[in-house]
């Protein structure tokens, strides 16, 4: 018997390094994609809850005004816990970073898919739960949260947080009861989502008759929602007050489509809302073959996200008018968790069926697994770029005006007037915060001319800090990439070289009917310091890795006879 046992662990050996390396394809994918899409731009809602929480702490404000600060109602949530990440981060290094904010809050993902996948038993069972969750969560539709710490440092944040919650709870023990308690603190106090978790835990604890533990569960609950709702006020905006039985019925309409959602690719259509009325039916099902007791953290983790996004339903009851209207991306991961924990439980019940192998119902799901993650990832790549997009011309904007929502595009990093200058002004001042530096010198040697590249500067701009210019450049063999243009400038005794920022020049690739060319576009905000009093001639570079060519476009830049004051040309359309 042992000379066949030891085969046999060598081929389940085998078989899970497969399995993980297979599961560990969409998690470096969405890695390097949220690595690259990555910007260290303070963004809409990051300025009023990183940069203004972090000055006030610059400023040396007193404790009871931060303690305000920290507990502040804000569009009905409390983000006490995000607001203690911003603080720790100027507490430990003196500044904020984006880019770390940024990873955190995608870790948060990682940390609650790995809190489901650990708190199940058996390798096999692990590897059902790891595959269905990482097919199915980790993907482009959450986008927004990947790239922006401004979502994901809250919505991701309040699904691990949950998860934990539920997980200590099922272990049954009075020490992690304590955990539970605390982690569903914090979740009630990073979204209003993690409300959700104290009526569903209390009963869980009934499910499983710990009958002082859910006395015990049911005192910290009263007082947290105490706290959580002292002074709580209604974003008016958000037309919560008032339901009559057309609005109801819309909340449950938008409901239904925010857990649906998932499966049209983030599209409200005809068929979202039974997809979502599908999953509460399966949920159902679920609950009747008595998963609750056999497989608790993934029914009640199930249920967590169904709750949340009802609440989400309640709180955005503006956004349920229309079918037609797309489910923002930051509410798609709740849509999602509940999608791959309800798979991972029909699972359990085929391999109920057939016990004798275990990954074979998985084996034959997972091809519609694949086709739903590249589907998602090819559905919602050019929704980054556009993202990235409207963020990189605000901040370059910004670079040359000094001012919020100037330029042509008229871009913005703050929605009200004046308040981005103020925070940023401040911010930068003080040392805490600034907005990377979008031109960089660099070193180009063995530069080849090639008269075949096409190019164009349709914007130039100086004054006193700033020289912008900005325009269009491609070649006919070549598909433009993100950060492979720079700008040459050439004066009789001086050769200079900068990088710059790529946009997207639609306009220019439908001109050429060359889809390749969609990112040809740039701009480059070079500093004065950088700049000696000459005129130049300006050229652009396009480095692919292999080859650095130029070619000169015949505009100019007169810094000789214009010193102090230059104009804005053409269009950064």
């Amino acid at each position: 018997m042992l000379p066949s046992a030891a085969p046999n662990k060598s081929a389940q050996r085998r078989l899970l390094v497969g399995w993980i390396l297979l599961a560990a394809i969409p998690i470096i994918y969405i890695g390097l994609t949220a690595a690259e899409a990555s910007r260290n731009i303070a963004f809409w809602d990051e300025i009023d809850t990183a940069l203004v929480l972090v000055l006030e702490i610059n400023r040396g404000a007193p404790w009871q005004e931060l303690a305000r600060m920290f507990f502040a109602v804000d569009n009905e949530h409390r983000t006490v816990t995000s607001r203690i990440i911003y603080a720790l981060s100027y507490w430990t290094t003196g500044t904020i970073n984006f880019h770390v904010i940024t990873a955190i809050g995608n870790f948060f993902l990682v940390g609650a898919v790995a809190t489901l996948v650990l708190a199940v038993s058996g390798w096999e069972r692990r590897i059902r739960m790891g595959v269905v969750l990482v097919f199915v969560v980790f993907q482009l539709e959450h986008f927004e949260s990947f790239i922006w710490s401004g979502s994901s440092i809250d919505h991701f944040q309040v699904v691990m947080l949950a998860m934990l919650a539920l997980a200590a709870l099922v272990r049954g023990t009075r020490a992690t009861a304590v955990v539970g308690a605390g982690s569903a603190i914090l979740a009630t106090f990073t979204l209003a989502q993690g409300l959700v978790l104290w009526p569903l835990g209390g009963l869980l604890l009934a499910f499983q008759r710990r009958w002082r533990t859910l006395g015990a569960w049911a005192f910290v609950a009263s007082a947290i929602l105490a706290v959580f709702f002292y002074d709580f006020s209604l974003n008016p905006e958000h037309h919560v007050r008032g339901f009559s039985a057309e609005k109801i019925l819309g909340v449950a309409s938008y409901w239904l489509r925010l857990l649906g959602a998932p499966l049209t690719l983030g599209e409200s259509n005809l068929w979202t809302p039974w997809l979502g009325a599908s999953l509460l039916a399966t949920l159902g099902f679920l609950g009747s073959r008595q998963m609750a007791q056999r497989q608790p953290l993934a029914l009640y983790g199930a249920c967590f996200a169904v709750g949340a996004l009802a609440l989400i339903a309640i709180g955005r009851v503006e956004l349920a008018a229309g079918l037609g209207s797309a489910i923002n991306s930051r509410y798609l991961i709740l849509g999602a968790l509940a999608w791959a924990l309800v798979i991972f439980l029909l699972l359990e019940l085929a391999v109920e069926a057939a016990p004798s192998r275990p990954l074979r119902p998985l084996a034959a799901l997972l091809p519609a697994l694949v086709a739903f993650n590249l589907s998602a990832n090819i559905a919602f790549a050019p929704k980054i770029t556009s993202f990235n997009e409207v963020r990189d011309r605000a901040a370059t904007s910004f670079k040359q005006f000094k001012a919020d929502g100037k330029g042509v595009t008229r871009s913005r990093l703050h929605p009200q007037e004046s308040h981005a200058d103020i925070i940023l002004a401040m911010a930068e001042r003080r040392g805490v915060y600034r907005l990377p530096t979008f031109s960089s010198p660099t070193n180009f040697t063995r530069l080849q001319p090639n008269n075949r590249i096409i190019a164009h500067v349709d914007e130039t701009f100086t004054n006193d800090e700033k020289v912008t210019i900005g325009g269009w450049a491609m070649r006919a063999d070549h598909t433009s990439k993100r950060g492979q243009i720079h700008v040459l400038l050439r004066s009789p005794s001086t050769q200079l070289t900068f990088s710059s920022v790529t946009l997207q020049r639609s306009d220019v690739a439908a001109a050429y009917r060359e889809t390749k060319w969609n990112l040809a576009g740039f701009r480059a905000v070079i500093n004065r310091r950088y700049l000696p009093a000459e005129n130049f001639e300006i050229g652009v570079i396009i480095s692919d890795g292999r080859t650095k060519e130029f070619i000169m476009t015949g505009q100019r830049l007169e810094l000789a006879r214009n010193e102090k004051m230059g104009a804005i040309t053409g269009s950064d359309q």
